[in-house]
């Protein structure tokens, strides 16, 4: 008479021990590549927006006029003689968003008469980036005489004549980007 062979209670537990292991791991390495692909996902469609953002500002800088120029570190407002804007003065804003961020805003600003109510200009409002770690903007004031060099500023004096160089510093959750400088045409 033969024994039938079979597998033992120890072998049976070992091996679904390795099975839960093996399937736990897969889990893993599954939720790791499904967080970094939407990871990956969002900077991309961060830095498109970057890119999107850049290319507004450029345009408009690069035809401000002298006239109508307002800038402090969070805001800048100014009139540009590009088309594509509609000859309306236009507003950049780095403002604070609801999860510790910030988001750059983009106004075109209505003439004060067609402004009959002030929270019709916020509903205007494009923003071209949000979740950023921060976000300024500069300006290069030219020296007085030659043995100054110039500085950039935060703040830009009212009734002074316009910079020609602007400077947008942003900083991302990832840490700060190389800040993007544009200047008027001509400069």
């Amino acid at each position: 008479m033969s024994a039938a062979r079979g597998f033992t209670l120890i072998e049976l537990l070992v091996a679904i021990s390795l099975a839960t292991i093996i399937t736990l791991l897969g889990v893993s390495l599954m939720r790791t590549s499904i967080n970094t692909s939407v990871n990956n996902e969002e900077a991309l469609v961060r830095r498109q927006a970057l890119r999107d953002a850049q290319r507004l500002i450029e345009y408009a800088w690069s035809g401000r006029q002298a006239g109508g120029f307002a800038a402090g570190s969070a805001e800048m407002q100014f009139l540009t003689s590009q088309k594509a804007t509609g000859n309306l003065p236009l507003r950049f804003v780095c403002q604070p968003g609801e999860r510790d961020d910030f988001a750059l805003w983009f106004y075109k600003v209505p003439p004060p008469a067609a402004q009959p109510d002030p929270a019709a200009e916020a509903l205007a409002g494009e923003m071209l980036v949000d979740g950023l770690a921060a976000c300024s903007f500069g300006y290069l004031q030219a020296p007085q005489d030659d043995r100054q060099p110039a500085r950039w500023k935060d703040e830009w004096p009212a009734g002074q004549a316009p910079p020609t160089l602007m400077r947008l510093d942003l900083a991302t959750r990832r840490g700060a980007l190389p800040p993007f400088v544009f200047a008027v045409e001509g400069t």
